[in-house]
């Protein structure tokens, strides 16, 4: 099998934080069989050469938060850098034949990773993609079906009542599957984590949590924007209960995962906005096909957009509760909370698939965090959440050869990681214009409507 070496560029390793000038990084197939200065690796004399000059080589970043709607977008992913995705809630058989036609080369797009149904105790805002599980035993039930269907993480949302929490997580562990999703509405994040969740998404801190039980009453079961507003309007960071918190998240090990661009969104200046939405750069093609796909989304899920809209007369709070968001992520990440990186692309995140995950690490960056921590985030953090560190992450021989090649260094700033000169994924070698030049042709694997 001929061999691919990239030479010249500057090799960051996401581990220490340490780069390497002049590195060479030989792939053959699908992994990197060495990489390290170009002086002491051996390169054979018929491998196909990548001229990597005056470029910074990261491994490819995850979004661990996304929903897969509109696979012919996938491509858009490797284009921003992404190799890989956490579909946290989807179809499960549609999820299941996607993966498996990305892992065996029929689509192109990133490397899936599939929770399937979400479980949640009501009746369901999502009724096509959630199971209920209102019981402990209908809870079991549920996540043994989901781990013999295949699935690689179980995700709880809003409504789970706390035995059915309980037994979810018992029964994941059991069966060796990590458990994220929302705080349910019903608990704390303090009791999210000593019952053993293994990741967290959004930061969602309820209001029994921090305040009185009769003002937390009034406002956990609101809408989602105004709840979040309104709680975030009350709390005060320097209440002994957040130092708490921390350190409890902390000693836990879970995953947090901000997801800043779901809170962002509706917060943007029209002028942002239209900016965030200027296609031009983008083949006509992928406007079209968001179109579309927006027009069925906003059929299927009026009842869900009415509960994440955000109420002018809360506008106000809602920004500040923002800034705070990103004081209590800078305080979780100085304590050495593990912290990853996801966009709810396709939920209430709203950018194009892969291009949210940039943004959200410019996002982490204006809490604080700097570059390097930042970028991990996104690879070496979330390889370690997806069990898949002996895989993704980095640039070392034996791992599967996702590597972008930047144009400017993301160590001097995160936001550099927009720069993208070439993707590969899997050893496959190519530009963003390149895989975004048209629309992918459809597999011959069938898909539910």
């Amino acid at each position: 099998m001929a061999a691919t070496a990239i030479l010249g560029g500057t090799v960051i390793d996401t581990v220490s934080g340490s780069a390497t000038e002049n590195a060479a990084v030989v792939i053959s197939g699908d992994r990197i069989v060495e990489a390290g200065p170009a002086g002491r690796v051996r390169v054979p004399v018929d491998a196909a050469r990548i001229d990597a000059r005056g470029a910074w080589l990261i491994p490819g970043l995850t979004d661990m938060h996304a929903h897969v709607r509109s696979p012919e977008l996938l491509p858009l992913f490797l284009a921003h850098g992404v190799t890989a995705i956490r579909d946290v809630g989807g179809n499960l058989a549609r999820g299941q034949l996607l993966r498996a036609d990305l892992a065996a080369g029929r689509r192109v797009g990133p490397c899936l990773a599939i929770a399937g149904n979400i479980l949640d105790g009501v009746p369901p805002l999502w009724p096509d993609i959630s199971i209920l599980v209102d019981t402990p035993e209908r809870a079991e039930a549920a996540v043994r079906f989901l781990a013999a269907a295949g699935v690689d993480v179980i995700k709880v949302y809003n409504s789970v009542p706390e035995r059915s929490l309980e037994t979810i997580v018992r029964t994941a562990h059991e069966l060796g599957l990590p458990v994220t999703g929302h705080v349910p509405r019903a608990i704390t994040m303090t009791r999210a984590l000593e019952l053993g969740m293994d990741g967290l998404e959004h930061v969602r801190v309820t209001g029994r949590e921090m305040l009185p039980a009769d003002e937390a009453a009034r406002i956990d079961f609101l809408p989602v924007r105004r709840r979040e507003a309104m709680l975030w309007e009350r709390f005060d960071l320097a209440w002994p209960q957040f130092d708490r918190l921390i350190e409890r998240l902390a000693a836990s090990g879970a995953y947090l995962d901000p997801t800043f661009v779901v809170d962002a969104a509706p917060l943007r200046t029209p002028e942002e906005s239209a900016r965030d939405e200027d296609m031009s750069r983008y083949p006509a093609w992928i406007a079209e096909a968001i179109d579309q796909s927006a027009a069925v989304r906003a059929a299927q899920t009026h009842a869900f957009q009415r509960v994440m809209e955000t109420p002018p007369e809360v506008v106000a709070a809602a920004r500040e509760g923002f800034r705070k968001r990103q004081r209590f992520i800078a305080r979780c990440a100085e304590a050495g909370v593990r912290i990853v990186s996801g966009t709810d692309h396709w939920g209430p995140g709203e950018d194009l698939p892969g291009r949210g995950l940039q943004r959200e690490l410019g996002y982490l960056a204006d809490c604080g965090l700097d570059p390097l921590r930042v970028l991990q985030t996104s690879t070496i953090a979330a390889a370690r959440a997806l069990r898949r560190e002996a895989d993704l992450g980095s640039i070392e021989a034996g791992k599967l050869a996702d590597i972008v090649l930047l144009d400017r260094d993301p160590l001097q700033d995160i936001r550099n990681v927009s720069a993208v000169r070439t993707v590969i994924h899997g050893g496959r070698v190519a530009t963003p214009g390149e895989l975004i030049a048209a629309p992918p042709a459809e597999p011959a694997t069938p898909y539910a409507a």
